[in-house]
């Protein structure tokens, strides 16, 4: 089992990314963040070097949809693969390749997105994208 969330802080515009799994030191893989332009959480069967490169992009002024796609249309291992990007202003993307493993949802709202594979329940991502923006007042 593995969640996150991705996040921009609507007052301050830091970034963030939390990270939780059954997988020992997860986080050390998943969890990337970069000032002023976005963070990223890559998770099942975990490639850490997607996320520097979806970053690089979202620098280069990429929004979070086009960088996401742009990195996953050149990966050969796409359907393992799952993230949640969310770029300076706002914007979301998420992709749940088709062999994520077990119960697998992502949802997404301005500014949050949230993944997660071999959930309980579907409803787990959008009840994280849904308390940050309580917490946030969105």
């Amino acid at each position: 089992m593995t969640f996150s969330i991705s996040a921009v802080c609507p007052e301050t515009g830091q970034f963030g990314v939390a990270v939780t799994s059954s997988s020992l030191c997860v986080a050390a893989r998943c969890a990337f963040a970069r000032a002023h332009y976005g963070a990223v959480a890559t998770q099942n069967i975990t490639d850490p070097r997607l996320a520097p490169r979806i970053l690089d992009l979202l620098s280069e002024g990429y929004q979070a949809r086009e960088a996401l796609d742009a990195i996953m249309a050149a990966h050969a291992r796409r359907q393992y693969r799952q993230l949640a990007v969310v770029d300076r202003y706002g914007n979301t993307a998420t992709h749940t390749g088709a062999n994520t493993l077990g119960t697998n949802a992502v949802a997404t709202g301005n500014g949050v997105a949230a993944a997660g594979n071999l959930l309980s329940h579907v409803g787990v991502p959008q009840a994280m994208v849904d308390g940050f923006k309580n917490a946030s007042g969105q």
